[in-house]
């Protein structure tokens, strides 16, 4: 049973830090354990806003932290978890209760997972990833370190993403195929075979590019 009476840090309040926080409140969570971290926010102690490098201090050693950082921030988002884990910090995971998630599934720290997601069985969620909306995970699939999956992603079995990627909204990606790191895949794409590190594709059949523009 997860724990709802624990501090949690929401380190960074941009579009996710906002998001996240808003659905603890809807899921229950106690407005006077959440502490924010972030610069451009007004400060104030009593309403647990603080600078962004203040979860470093160690008078908020009792805090459960996760990094609420986007897509264009998913490389800060892999250090703070390294700061945070080679420090012995406590790390928070959410999954949202509409979620499904197999008993035989690994989900790491500081991972979000929104409402309706399906994650199957032998599925490995490795540290700092996001899951939007409806994100579906086949069988005995890897995701690497602060990946980020757009609403509506469909990824086959025994798929292998590794750290740092980005998925766009309603890509599909075949079974058996490895996604290099730091790659993006752009929104409705559909992936049929690997493809190397730092890779940008989009389309239907895919496509390489130079580069990707996210907004």
């Amino acid at each position: 049973m997860e724990n709802k009476n624990i501090k949690i840090g929401i380190i960074g309040f941009g579009s996710v830090g906002k998001q996240l926080y808003k659905t603890l409140l809807e899921n229950d969570y106690d407005d006077t354990l959440i502490y924010i971290f972030a610069d451009d926010i007004d400060l104030n102690e009593e309403k647990r806003k603080f600078k962004f490098q203040d979860f470093k201090k160690d008078t908020f050693k009792d805090i459960y932290f996760i990094p609420a950082l986007g897509y264009l921030s998913k490389n800060l988002r892999l250090s703070i978890l390294h700061y945070l884990t080679e420090n012995n910090y406590n790390i928070f995971s959410f999954i949202h209760p509409t979620a499904f998630v197999s008993k035989n599934a690994k989900i790491g720290k500081g991972v979000i997972i929104y409402p309706l997601c399906n994650i199957d069985q032998g599925v490995v969620i490795n540290d700092g990833c996001i899951l939007l909306n409806s994100t579906i995970v086949a069988h005995d699939t890897q995701i690497g370190k602060c990946s980020y999956l757009s609403p509506g992603v469909c990824l086959s079995g025994f798929i292998k993403i590794e750290e740092l990627c980005f998925i766009g909204a309603g890509a599909i990606l075949a079974n058996n195929i490895t996604v290099g790191k730091n790659s993006t895949i752009g929104m409705a794409t559909c992936l049929t075979k690997s493809i190397k590190e730092n890779s940008f594709v989009i389309g239907n059949p895919f496509k390489h590019k130079e580069s990707l523009t996210l907004i």
